[in-house]
This record gives C-alpha cells, sequence and structure tokens, in this order.
C-alpha cells in the first residue's frame, strides 16, 4: 500500500524561509587542495521547519553563504543543498535539530 504525503519532500520542495539557527565551519587539511566548508541550516516558514545541509570547496561561496536570521529563497541562493529534511510545524522539537547537527556535520579530521 502506497502512502501519500502532504508534505513537500526534499525532491520537489521550494525552500523559502527564515534561517533560525545555523552552524557554518570552514576546515582546511594540509594534505587536501581545497578547504570545506559544512553549512547547516534550520530554516521555518509557515508549514514547518526545514534542515538543510551545504558542503562545498568553492571559496567564492564561503563569503556568502547565509546567516542566521536571514531570509532565504533556494531558487536565488546560489547554492545546493545536499541534505533537506521537512517537519511540520506542530512536530518540529529543537532535539530534531541537535541530531540533524551530529549526524550531518562534517569537516577535514571529523
Amino acid at each position: 500500500m502506497t502512502t501519500i504525503s502532504a508534505f513537500p519532500t526534499a525532491a520537489t520542495a521550494h525552500i523559502t524561509g527564515k534561517i533560525i539557527d545555523a552552524v557554518v565551519k570552514v576546515s582546511v587539511d594540509a594534505t587536501r587542495p581545497l578547504p570545506l566548508v559544512c553549512a547547516l541550516y534550520a530554516i521555518e516558514n509557515s508549514e514547518g521547519t526545514w534542515l538543510c545541509a551545504y558542503y562545498g570547496a568553492n571559496r567564492s561561496v564561503f563569503d556568502f553563504l547565509p546567516q542566521k536570521d536571514a531570509q532565504v529563497d533556494e531558487a536565488t541562493l546560489g547554492i545546493t543543498f545536499l541534505h533537506k529534511v521537512f517537519i511540520p510545524k506542530d512536530q518540529y522539537q529543537p532535539a530534531q535539530w541537535e541530531q540533524f547537527k551530529k549526524e550531518r556535520f562534517m569537516a577535514y579530521g571529523a
């Protein structure tokens, strides 16, 4: 039996909203030619909260990554989230954000 969800899926979603929390970390490793940035976001809109992860080595993007309290529109953001998880407004708990950060944070040597 197939279940159809009324909630947007990561594959079809166009994320817009306000960043309510963010973790952005640039890490370097002498054995690798480029630094790595890991940016984790909790983005809230009227339907719920998106937990998103971006990873990249493009230095030209580092200074332009959105920060906490910024309004974002994924269509004009200039980066692509590798991981997206949607949590409906009535089901969101801060512990889910903490778990997402533990699971998705990536840095050289970590």
